[in-house]
């Protein structure tokens, strides 16, 4: 499996196929279509360079729009990153209308955390906000995302 730096200069590995436990765990691979309306498609995100494009938007949003205070590495990079991203999933909606490539047709951008994934990450990103240990544990059969 190839691995790419996605965080800043001294990240950890990040897999094409995003998260550890892809490959113990099946899901739609990256690319494959999930949905369409219209000049619209969603799909995970392929590689490096669609995710970076994602971040790009995430500091658009965040940072530039909503005023949200930007961490020094997100303000040099113009990029929302975390070390969550090494682990989601990137799911992206791309509007194919849009001229030029890939990566300037993304129009809107989720990071999805698997809950086996969760687990050997460390968390929820929303752990941090929300109390999900009980959540889970009353709901042992139930997946998480």
């Amino acid at each position: 499996m190839e691995s790419h730096a996605v965080n800043g200069p001294s990240s950890s590995a990040f897999h094409v196929s995003s998260g550890f436990a892809a490959a113990r765990n099946p899901r739609p691979g990256p690319g494959a279509l999930l949905g369409r309306i219209g000049s619209l498609e969603v799909r995970l995100a392929q590689n490096l360079d669609e995710i970076r494009a994602a971040q790009e938007i995430r500091y658009q949003v965040f940072y530039e729009e909503l005023g949200a205070r930007r961490p020094t590495d997100s303000r040099i990079e113009k990029r929302d990153f975390d070390r969550f991203d090494d682990v989601c999933d990137h799911l992206l909606v791309l509007d194919s209308a849009l001229p030029g490539p890939v990566e300037k047709q993304i129009v809107g951008t989720y990071r999805l955390l698997r809950q086996e994934v969760a687990l050997e990450a460390g968390g929820f990103y929303s752990e941090d906000e929300f109390e999900l240990t009980a959540l889970t544990q009353r709901h042992p059969g139930t997946r998480f995302l």
